[in-house]
Order: structure tokens, then C-alpha cells, then sequence
């Protein structure tokens, strides 16, 4: 293994250089550079060489004035009458490993099957440029609760804060009144992800059925624990996803996280597999996939829960941080999540080539800094993502987003009284969206790991763009 040469700079500072100890030195160089006047030259001809040529290595070492470092290779490449001096690393393994051969890529980036970290926001240019106009427009996206009761009590849900309410949920019609004016609207996906678990309110399944007819993507998360299996075709050929919301991977976790009965994990685990056999076999496109909500409780189950979705032959397995409330009310500390960074790595080796493991770092490092945060505050100070991220709460009450919901100031409608298409229309709904706009400090009023964080990040930047933005 060859040693860099080191040097000292014309200020009096220690420089490496890498410069190959065979390779033709320039006479004029030009200006000194920080480190010295040494510079290759580039135009050396030499007739009749090509890569590795010894008559090439000769003629060039006679020039050199540098030493040559012990155990250095020295490569030569001839282009349009120059050559190309290459030094070549002992760790290349192949000819498509070194630089200047012009060759293409020698590394594939591996693509990514899902973007749980981020955001997809320039797939939907044409709601930006809406939004750049001071246009109205309808969402990109919906997030809605169903109903805003559950039948377990997970021990991280943010719905607690939101004042559940035993029995309330949407009205079948009025859902489906809704589903008609998101498809007329252009709402391109709707999320049954709310305050309350989705699967107890029994129009969920034919609500799914009439947005896949009338082009709008739906999802769900959900326990599982009460998905009627009598309609999982219906739900895995017109549904884009489901995702169940289990924070462990076997029944004392289970018990432990979800406060319910330990037997209910084997259930719900039987009709999971249920569902990738029927996804399979009939060859329908929905994915399913596993989201934990990561808590100190269930530290211990994060690698158990990874080799359970890899056993189950389901398409992923997430790991969340625990969305807090503005004033701490289910007490993480996210500093402790700094803590568990290995174990996170640990699981996600259990990725292959069909089975996605995937924590969501720049969220679940909040506590130190990530793209979106530093120490807890974000790196952006307005909230502009609400019109293109709305949330409905699952007694059909509209607000910009859910840490809002009950608080009146920003109640929006209800789908029960009103079109929802007239609603999105309407004065009040953009006056709402500007009052978050201009009142809300996102830093203290909100919760951290919202909702609308990537994509508040992609409108800061749009809206504070640098000087000369034309020399891109």
C-alpha cells in the first residue's frame, strides 16, 4: 500500500498530495495553488501507448521530478492525443473501478421501493404552481379517521389527546357523498388514518370500493384485529396499501404495548398471513406492511418484530417515531432515541430483495439534528403544507391538521352538513389554511413529527429561494 506524499505549503501548513510519482509535471503551471506549484501535465503526447503502456510509463517517469512511492501502480490513458495519468488504488479490483476510463457507472444506486422519510411533492407540479398563483385547489392527499373510538389502547396513541369518543364515527352516506367530491375535486389519495380505528365503521370497505372507481388511491392503517376477511378482495384489489399498526413481535410485547389480550397477537398474526396468501395468489398489487410506533416499551421488540414481517412475507416493516402533543402528553423524550440507533441499523439488515426494513431517521433523530430538525426545532418557521396535506377527523369535522382538531379557531366544516366540494371551495376553508400560515409558530404550537414536516421543508425552500436562482 502506497503512503500520500506529504508536503509543506508556502504558508507554512501541512498538505497530502496524491499526485502519482511516474506522472509528467507542467513546466508553467500557472498560479500556485494552496498547497504547491506542482501540477500534472495533461498534454503529454505519447505515440502508440494505451492504458498501461510500458513505452508511456517510460517516457513520463524520465520527466517526473517527484519520488516514487513504494508499491504505487502507475496507468496511462490516451484520448484525443493526450494522456491520462491514473494512479491506481490497491483496493480496485477491475479496470471499470478506475476513474477517467469514462466508462459509465461503476456503482447502481439501489432504488427505492418506498419513500417512508420524505416526500414526493414534485410528482404534483401542477398543485405547486396553483400554489405559487394564490390559485384555490383541492388536496393532494387526505388524512381521515373513520370513527374516534378503537377497540385497543396502545400506549403511544395520539388520539387520546384528540377527545375520543366512544360510538362517534362518520354516517355511511355522508362518506360516500365525500368520496364522490374528492373524485370530482381531484384528490389524488385518501388515507384512512385518523383519530379512531377505521375498521369500526363498516362503510370503509365499500368507500374504498367507489374511490377506486372514481381514480382516487386509498390506504389504511389499522390493529387488524376487526378487518372483515369476507371483504379482502375487495380491500387488497382497491386499496393501494395497508398498513397494520403492531409496535411488537410477539405476545408479552403485544400485551405489554397495546394493552390487549396476548391471544389477540396470535390473531391478528394468522390474519395477516391470511391476507399475503390471498394477495398473492390472486395477484392483486396492494401492499401490506408493518408500522411500529417506537416507544421505550418496545425497544426490546423492534428485531423480533423485523423477522416476524421478513416470516409473514409481508412487503415492509416501518419504524416510527412517537408523535408527541404540543404539551408532552404521552412524555417522549427524544433524546433517548439517540440511544437506539444501532438496534435500528441491526433491523434493517433483515431488508432483501422483497421485504423493505426501514426506520424513519429524520424524524426518529429529532433530539439531534436531521434534515428537517436540529435539538427539536425544525428548519423551517411557517406552515404551508395543511391545503396540500389535510386531515378529517373521524367524526367528519375538517381542520388543517390533527394536532388542531377541536380546537374551533381552525375548524374548517363538517362532510355531515355541507359538500365537501363546496367546502374546499369556499372563503372559510382558505382563511383557515392563512390563519396557520400567519399565527402558528411551528417551533412551540405544534407537535413534533407532524405530519406536513417534508413537505413544509420542500415549501420553505421554494418560497425563500437564494439569489440567482438561474445559475443553478
Amino acid at each position: 500500500m502506497s503512503k500520500p506524499t506529504r508536503e509543506t505549503n508556502r504558508f507554512g501548513n501541512d498538505v497530502v498530495t496524491s499526485i502519482p510519482s511516474d506522472a509528467a509535471l507542467a513546466d508553467k503551471p500557472g498560479h500556485k495553488l494552496r498547497t504547491s506549484n506542482t501540477i500534472v501535465d495533461r498534454t503529454v503526447e505519447v505515440e502508440g501507448s494505451s492504458v498501461g503502456a510500458p513505452a508511456a510509463a517510460e517516457q513520463l517517469l524520465d520527466s517526473t521530478k517527484l519520488k516514487k512511492l513504494e508499491g504505487q501502480e502507475i496507468k496511462f490513458y490516451k484520448e484525443a492525443g493526450q494522456v491520462g495519468v491514473v494512479r491506481v488504488d490497491p483496493t480496485w479490483k477491475t479496470d471499470d473501478q478506475i476513474p477517467n476510463l469514462f466508462t459509465g457507472p461503476s456503482y447502481r444506486n439501489k432504488h427505492e421501493r418506498f419513500r417512508f422519510d420524505g416526500h414526493k411533492m414534485m410528482h404534483h407540479l401542477d398543485r405547486i404552481a396553483a400554489w405559487q398563483k394564490g390559485e384555490k385547489f383541492a388536496p393532494i392527499h387526505i388524512d381521515m379517521g373513520l370513527t374516534k373510538f378503537c377497540n385497543t389502547a396502545c400506549l403511544y396513541c395520539y388520539a387520546v389527546v384528540q377527545n375520543m369518543t366512544r360510538g362517534t364515527m362518520i354516517e355511511r352516506e355522508a362518506l360516500l357523498r365525500y368520496i364522490e367530491d374528492c373524485g370530482k375535486l381531484g384528490v389524488r389519495s385518501i388515507g384512512f388514518i385518523g383519530d379512531g380505528e377505521p375498521t369500526l365503521n363498516p362503510a370503509v370497505y365499500d368507500a374504498t370500493v367507489l374511490a377506486r372507481k372514481l381514480g382516487v388511491d386509498t390506504s389504511m392503517a389499522t390493529n387488524g384485529l376487526l378487518f372483515d376477511m369476507d371483504r379482502a378482495h375487495d380491500m387488497l384489489r382497491d386499496m393501494t396499501w395497508i398498513r397494520f399498526n403492531l409496535s411488537a413481535g410477539e405476545r408479552d410485547g403485544f400485551q405489554r404495548v397495546h394493552q390487549s389480550k396476548a391471544s389477540n397477537f396470535d390473531e391478528l398474526v394468522e390474519k395477516i398471513r391470511a391476507l399475503v396468501k390471498i394477495k398473492k395468489d390472486n395477484g392483486y398489487k396492494c401492499t401490506i406492511g408493518l408500522q411500529m410506533v417506537l416507544i421505550p416499551e418496545c425497544y426490546d421488540q423492534v428485531i423480533k418484530e423485523a423477522q416476524l414481517g421478513a416470516e409473514l412475507g409481508v412487503d415492509y416493516f416501518v419504524i416510527k417515531q412517537c408523535s408527541d402533543s404540543e404539551y408532552k402528553e404521552i412524555g417522549i423524550d427524544y433524546k433517548d432515541y439517540l440511544s437506539i440507533a444501532d438496534v435500528l441499523k441491526e433491523a434493517e439488515t433483515y431488508s432483501n430483495e422483497n421485504y423493505v426494513v426501514q426506520a424513519k431517521w429524520d424524524k426518529i433523530m429529532a433530539g439531534g439534528e436531521t434534515p428537517l430538525y436540529k435539538d427539536g426545532y425544525r428548519k423551517y418557521d411557517q406552515c404551508h403544507g395543511t391545503p396540500f396535506l389535510l386531515q378529517v377527523s373521524g367524526n367528519g369535522k375538517i381542520y388543517p391538521c390533527g394536532p388542531f382538531f377541536n380546537k374551533e379557531r381552525f375548524y374548517i366544516g363538517d362532510i355531515h352538513d355541507q359538500s365537501f366540494f363546496d367546502i374546499v371551495m369556499g372563503d372559510r376553508y382558505w382563511e383557515v389554511h392563512n390563519d396557520v400560515v400567519n399565527s402558528v409558530d411551528v417551533h412551540k404550537d405544534c407537535a413534533v413529527g407532524c405530519r406536513q414536516d417534508y413537505v413544509n421543508k420542500f415549501l420553505w425552500d421554494l418560497k425563500s429561494p437564494p439569489e440567482h436562482i438561474n445559475f443553478i
